[in-house]
Formats: structure tokens, sequence, C-alpha cells
């Protein structure tokens, strides 16, 4: 059964959409995927070997290596140019814009689907500034919380606002129950810090400053 994280990602996925699963460890989510026929086709990709042999393991458990096609190696460089869905999860920041970077041409119409652990306002601008539009997002809270984004490439994109970059464009808009308890606790943390510093030092008035468009966003 995949966790809460793992069938938050899955919704977003499009019926029928040929998905690679970059960093895919045991190939979950691409068997559930094709197990649930929301799809037909996809690719379990790991550069690790241990992840490779285990994902392996598993599709033929499943019987499934007809349609799922387990690979080794780095990132996009081995995925095949039918997949249209790419789903990068659970890496950080510098790892996940990494792989986004590996692949020059990138048609419109491409989606990514991207959790990454920490970095997710960089994520953001990232993708704002190299051609993608968000077009879904969700938050969920399973031991930690984990944002997760889905992204389109389409021809002419609209750059986000600094607001949309630390919050979400979606997110900040819906404002649902996790999303306030999210930024409630990064108030709280903001406001521990705080209290430690001298209220002229500069680090002190640039918290404040975060502290108060959290409670906009909240309030607002």
């Amino acid at each position: 059964m995949l966790s809460l994280r793992l069938r938050s990602i899955q919704s977003l996925v499009e019926p029928d959409k040929i998905v690679a699963d970059i960093g895919t460890d045991h190939a979950l989510l691409p068997v559930e995927l094709v197990v649930s026929k929301q799809i037909k086709k996809a690719y379990a990709i790991d550069n690790k070997t241990g992840p490779f042999q285990r994902a392996q393991q598993y599709v033929i458990e499943k019987n499934l290596e007809h349609c799922v096609t387990v690979l080794l190696g780095d990132g996009l460089s081995v995925v095949p140019v039918d997949a249209d869905c790419w789903i990068i999860a659970g890496m950080g920041y510098d790892t996940a814009a990494l792989i986004l970077s590996q692949r020059s041409l990138i048609p419109v119409g491409q989606q990514v689907i991207i959790q990454v652990n920490h970095g997710v306002d960089r994520m953001r601008k990232y993708l704002s500034d190299h051609g993608w539009q968000i077009i879904d997002e969700m938050i969920i809270y399973e031991d930690h919380f984990y944002q997760i984004i889905k992204a389109e490439k389409i021809k002419t994109v609209t750059r986000l606002k600094p607001e949309d970059i630390t919050f979400g464009p979606i997110l900040r808009k819906e404002k649902n129950p996790v999303f306030v308890e999210y930024w409630l606790v990064q108030k709280e943390k903001l406001q521990k810090i705080v209290v430690q510093l001298d209220r002229k030092n500069k680090r002190a008035l640039e918290l404040s400053k975060q502290i108060s468009a959290i409670q906009h966003i909240i309030n607002g």
C-alpha cells in the first residue's frame, strides 16, 4: 500500500500519461499507477544498483515487465522521449533542479510532478524561470509536511510573484487547514529566533518581515 505522500503524487497523474518515475527506489508508484489502470505504461528509473534491482524484482513479481520498464541511469539522461509526465520526488532542491537541467529541449505540454524535501520556494522559482507553469499544488502531513508541485511546460509563462514563490500560487489561494498549520509552525519557529536577537539586528528585521507576511497570508 502506498504512503499518503505517494498516493498524493499519484492523484496528480492524469489518466493515460506515460510516466517516468525518477529515483523510483522500489518502483511502488509506477506499479500502482499501472495496476490501478490509471496509466498503461511507465518507466521506473534509479541511478543506484540496489534500488534498481529491487525495482526490477518488484515489477517481475507483479508480472508487469510488459508495461513497467526499469532503467538504471542518471535522471532524465535515460528517460525515453515518449514519457510525457516526469515524477521527481523525495530529494532536495539541488538534485531536482539538476535533473530538470539535463534536458535542454523540453516540448510544450510536458508535465512534471515534483516533491522536494527542502527548498520548495527555490523549486517554484526555478520552474518559473525556466518556462514551466504551476498548474496544481498539494500540501500534506505524514510525519513531516510535504508540498507537491505539478507543472507544465508552456510557450509563454508569467513569472511568479514573490508571495507565490514563497507560499505557492495555488496553495495560498486555497489556504486549506494543512497549509495554515504548516505556516503557523514556521511562524512560531521564526518568532523564537527573533526574541533571541536584538530588535535592530538586520536579521531580526528580516525575520519580522517574514512573520508579518505569514500572518498576512493566513489572515488574508
